[in-house]
């Protein structure tokens, strides 16, 4: 009789329920990447692995198409990578959402992502700029915070990409 044996990837996706994608019990991070073609998803952790340098190690794990659970040790370790976003792979944009329960996969809307303007300069005068930032802000979809230098102004929104 033949054995059968499967490789870590092919048990990750025997893991998954269905149609559903579980979360870890550990902090998760559920991302594509923003693009129809091939790439060497192998590549692709390497590169995440050498960018974020984490406290403690994570996981990528494939749970479908161009989806993937980034599990980590450490709440800290994924609020600095989501604080860190836009990331990018090979300058293609990653999306992330963070997982706290099982969702199906047909729920799973990756769409935006935070991006910073950098607006100015603004005129010494225009005591206004917080109204300014804000008009921007949702004309943008919403302002999700702003900095102030001097004449000029940075303005972080979360775009619909």
């Amino acid at each position: 009789m033949d054995e059968i044996s499967l490789l870590t990837e092919e048990l990750i996706q025997l893991s998954i329920k269905g149609s559903k994608v579980v979360p870890s019990v550990k902090p998760t991070l559920i991302c594509t990447i923003w693009i129809e073609k091939l790439y060497n998803l192998e590549s692709f952790r390497a590169q995440m692995k050498s960018i974020w340098k984490k406290k403690k190690k994570f996981e990528i794990q494939t749970a479908g198409h161009n989806l993937f659970l980034i599990v980590f040790e450490l709440e800290e370790d994924l609020e600095l990578v989501m604080e860190g976003r836009p990331w990018l792979f090979r300058k293609i944009l990653i999306l992330f959402n963070r997982l706290i329960q099982s969702v199906e996969r047909s729920q799973i809307w990756l769409n935006s992502s935070p991006f910073w303007l950098k607006i100015g300069p603004c005129l010494p005068e225009f005591d206004k700029k917080k109204d300014l930032l804000h008009a921007i802000g949702v004309t943008f979809g919403g302002m999700l915070r702003f900095k102030i230098s001097g004449e000029w102004c940075r303005l972080k929104i979360n775009l619909n990409v």
